[in-house]
């Protein structure tokens, strides 16, 4: 157990025993994944610089590393607090860029729009049937995905045939046949029926 001889060794025990406590808590009741998301502080979802579970991190080091270099090295306070504050920096930046490079691959992951299937381009692999239902072989996300599937058109879809989804309706994607010469003229604005050339000089 801790052997406490003045006030500094009190003070140096209780800041890593609360540290150690408190991130334990925070690790246990989830605090930690939330402190990912709440600790974006501007409108380019940048983390600020420091977070809870990086400062309670930080508080456990200074207190634990200062505590050890009085009482098992013999160091002298002020040697042992410069030293166990630098320690606690290192180790509290290390946590923070962690903590940083999650909260953006969360935000990666969980965006909706990675995830919308109207537009989306995939290949039927089962055959669709007149009126009825088949499945349809996409990719998104770098992920193969696989999802029942109507046309649009009266006309059955055979195997192979490539479609682009229109909407979904009741977990059931509507899809039509892709046409990419036609995607290119709605882009452009371009009429999809034009009149022909008028004789030259009329």
């Amino acid at each position: 157990m801790f052997a406490i001889q003045d006030a500094i060794d009190a003070i140096l025990a209780g800041m890593f025993l609360f540290g150690l406590l408190l991130t334990l808590i925070s690790l246990l009741s989830g605090a930690a994944h939330l402190g990912i998301h709440l600790h974006h502080g501007d409108a380019d979802g940048e983390v600020l610089p420091f977070s809870l579970v990086a400062l309670l991190v930080g508080l456990t080091w200074l207190g634990g590393v200062g505590y050890l270099l009085r009482r098992a090295a013999g160091w002298p306070a002020f040697v042992a607090l410069l030293v166990a504050a630098g320690a606690a920096v290192a180790v509290g930046a290390l946590v923070q860029r962690a903590i940083r490079a999650l909260s953006r691959n969360a935000s990666a992951a969980m965006n909706p729009a990675d995830y919308r299937l109207p537009g989306v381009i995939g290949q039927v692999s089962s055959s669709i049937r007149p009126g009825g239902t088949g499945e349809v072989l996409y990719e998104q996300g770098g992920v193969r995905h696989v999802v029942a599937a109507r046309a649009a058109a009266a006309e059955g879809l055979p195997r192979g045939t490539e479609v682009v989804v229109l909407r979904v309706d009741r977990g059931t994607a509507i899809v039509d046949v892709f046409d990419p010469f036609d995607a290119l003229e709605r882009q452009s604005g371009a009429p999809e029926n034009q009149e022909p050339d008028q004789a030259a000089g009329t």
